[in-house]
């Protein structure tokens, strides 16, 4: 994704478990060597999830455990810009624990990660495989007030060495949201139009360690404000 300038998303679809977003940067992240028009990029996520107590036909509860999952997926993006130019491709699997809570969801994955990239500079480059410890969360705020508390957080290790011989860094992604449902204010169902606050602290992006040559650019802390309409 960009790490400098502006950047616009042109068109966002988000699913439950997939999304596609296609995004522009401003001049600041340029398309290429000397050009005044913003990078492009289209980044991909699917994940589907399998219901192995259905699957299997025996009970996977125990303590806090409601059930247990099996998840796999990938993650695919493409940039055109005047430096990295990413190509990543990401396969993810691994299980998936839905813990019982009084309302609302908590997920908690533990996945395993095969990422490779082919960037301007270099033939496409496979790092060391990684775990990631993943958490989604959607936790209603009080009995009927329409406010929820949502988001994910993603827990990834070091993946080795990098295509240019450097050391990859673990990497921390929370993305929170407070969220209110004002569906009915567009006479909606429940749940389909919602407006809120959103904060993502995303240390070490991508696998960047931002205490070294990738400083700042690795490291954000956002604030951002949140409109979500699901068909």
């Amino acid at each position: 994704m960009a790490s400098g300038g502006c950047l616009f998303a042109l068109f966002t679809m988000h699913l439950p478990h997939q999304f596609v977003d296609f995004l522009m940067s401003d001049s600041k992240d340029p398309g290429g060597r000397g050009s005044t028009n913003g990078a492009q990029e289209a980044y991909v996520v699917y994940r589907h999830t399998l219901d192995m107590a259905k699957i299997t036909g025996m009970n996977l509860s125990f303590g806090p455990i409601k059930t247990i999952n099996a998840t796999v997926g990938f993650d695919w993006n493409a940039k055109t810009d005047a430096g990295y130019n990413s190509k990543k491709r990401m396969l993810v699997a691994g299980p998936t624990f839905a813990i019982n809570i009084p309302a609302g969801f908590l997920n908690v994955g533990l996945y395993q990660l095969w990422e490779s990239n082919a960037p301007r500079a270099t033939s496409r480059y496979h790092y060391d495989a990684h775990p990631m410890l993943n958490l989604v969360w959607g936790i209603p705020l009080g009995k009927e007030t329409g406010f929820s508390f949502e988001g994910f957080a993603n827990f990834i290790t070091s993946k080795g060495k990098n295509e240019f011989g450097g050391d990859t860094a673990a990497e921390t992604n929370i993305d929170m949201q407070v969220m209110y449902d004002a569906s009915s204010f567009i006479g909606a169902k429940p749940k389909t139009f919602k407006v809120g606050i959103e904060y993502q602290y995303w240390k070490n992006k991508f696998g960047n360690d931002s205490s070294g040559a990738a400083g700042k650019g690795a490291f954000a802390k956002t604030p951002m404000l949140r409109v979500q309409y699901h068909f």
